[in-house]
């Protein structure tokens, strides 16, 4: 449980850095599970409005790979 909680409170410093120099916390394939709640800390709200309309305007019904890609 030590080693969740410190790579939690690490994963956080380097996400929050990316960030800071207009990085990004996802890679080319995608966000995933794991970053999925830091994606959503850290995006600009109107880049996940954007991200939220494409997801919807490829997959109207949300059936590939559900919240891995997009913010759903």
């Amino acid at each position: 449980m030590e080693w969740a909680a410190q790579t939690a409170a690490v994963n956080r410093l380097v996400h929050d850095i990316a960030v800071d120099m207009q990085g990004s916390i996802s890679a080319e394939h995608g966000i995933g599970l794991l970053k999925r709640e830091e994606l959503a800390r850290t995006v600009d709200p109107a880049k996940a409005a954007a991200m939220r309309a494409i997801r919807q305007a490829l997959d109207p019904n949300g059936i590939f790979n559900r919240g891995r890609v997009f913010l759903g």
